[in-house]
């Protein structure tokens, strides 16, 4: 192998790994023991946030005009934090008192879809793989997930089998979740916001897909909700 050719292969071997490393979302970068939290992990400060800042950038959203009307296009920010994306989202969860996911080292596996709807009640579930089984908690709120939260109105808890919890990661794996965009991938207004994190002894990731109808995404979401006894008609599961 010539010069030039292996300062190319060593160029490019550098280049995938610094391109890995940019784009690791390894829980090792977010533990942070200065954070103020309770014995269960809520937070004790109303003004945490919920999601690292890295996980939230801000989105740009433009009109292109196309032969068959007008197009929305969504261009991720580089480098910002959309501070008012999470605090909307935060607030929600500090509603709910809803633990953390992202401050601290974990042995289980958790994945949370927090169902953030303009007019209906804010919704999380939360299906968590421990040494104690498997485990869904969920929770609705008095409020508006578009408005103020409220209170929580619902509050429970499901012991769920191995073969449920295959058949959601099965359905995380479908989404490509752990390779989805990270953050808010689109925008909308006067619909919903389906917010996913996913937290295990080595990552967490969390995204945002606005008002999705269909798709592998919508179905990973949907078969937390159908796990559960609340009666949601399919007209309101936007």
């Amino acid at each position: 192998m010539n010069k030039t050719l292996r300062r190319r292969l060593s160029i490019s071997i550098l280049t995938l790994f610094l391109t890995q490393i940019g784009f690791s979302q390894s829980i090792e970068k977010f533990v942070d023991s200065t954070i103020k939290v309770d014995r269960l992990n809520v937070p004790t400060d109303l003004r945490q946030p919920y999601f690292p800042k890295e996980m939230f950038p801000e989105v740009e959203m433009d009109w292109i005009k196309t032969d068959n009307g007008t197009k929305i296009v969504t261009k991720v920010k580089e480098g910002t934090y959309d501070e008012f994306v999470v605090n909307w989202y935060s607030k929600h969860l500090h509603a709910m008192k809803e633990p953390l996911l992202f401050n601290r080292k974990i042995d289980k596996e958790i994945y949370r879809f927090t169902w953030l709807r303009t007019f209906d009640k804010p919704m999380t579930f939360r299906f968590e793989k421990g040494n104690d089984g498997y485990i869904l908690y969920w929770k609705v709120l008095t409020g508006s997930g578009g408005y103020e939260p409220g209170e929580i109105e619902v509050e429970r808890i499901k012991i769920l089998t191995e073969k449920e919890w295959a058949e959601f990661t099965q359905l995380v794996g479908k989404s490509d979740f752990w390779n989805m965009d990270l953050g808010r991938s689109s925008i909308g207004t006067d619909g919903s916001e389906w917010i996913m994190e996913g937290v295990n002894q080595t990552d967490y990731r969390a995204v945002s897909v606005w008002s999705p109808s269909k798709g592998n995404f919508y179905n990973t979401c949907d078969y937390l909700i159908s796990l559960v006894n609340l009666k949601i008609p399919e007209r309101e599961k936007y």
